[in-house]
């Protein structure tokens, strides 16, 4: 008699580098739409107080700092997020009846995926050229 099938167990997680959790806190807190709004009345109440003409040249130079800093922070996240989402999408893929030559795809060249995406809309707009040898599926998670 076989012995029944163990649950899957997640593996334990790593804690995220802590430079890479506070940047994810920091783009939070600015892509926030309370941020975006203190931002603008800061920056009408400078304006109308004339502020900013008088010290035009520090302004600039401290927006272009922030703005330096903070085009690699939300880079950061946002590559994060991707990697994630393209792990998840990949176990998807696995675990079902799809296409497991689209497993990695995400490492192909722009001309690559762009040749892939034209397939795939061809196959759908003539669904009996679906059946092609590039069409590989694995079975269904079922008992054996």
């Amino acid at each position: 008699m076989s012995e029944p099938a163990k649950p899957h167990r997640a593996t334990p997680r790593r804690r995220r580098p802590r430079t890479s959790r506070l940047i994810d806190q920091l783009t939070d807190a600015l892509g926030d739409e309370k941020a975006f709004a203190i931002a603008a009345v800061l920056v009408c109440a400078a304006t109308a107080l004339g502020l900013m003409t008088r010290r035009l040249g520090d302004v600039a130079s401290v927006a272009t700092l922030v703005t330096f800093v903070m085009v690699f922070a939300i880079q950061h996240t946002s590559s994060r997020e991707a990697r994630a989402l393209n792990v998840k999408v990949d176990e998807l893929i696995r675990a079902t009846n799809a296409r497991n030559d689209l497993i990695g795809v995400e490492d192909e060249s722009h001309r690559q995926l762009d040749e892939r995406s034209r397939h795939l809309l061809e196959e759908r707009a003539s669904p009996e050229q679906s059946h092609g040898p590039q069409r590989e599926r694995r079975p269904s998670g079922g008992a054996a």
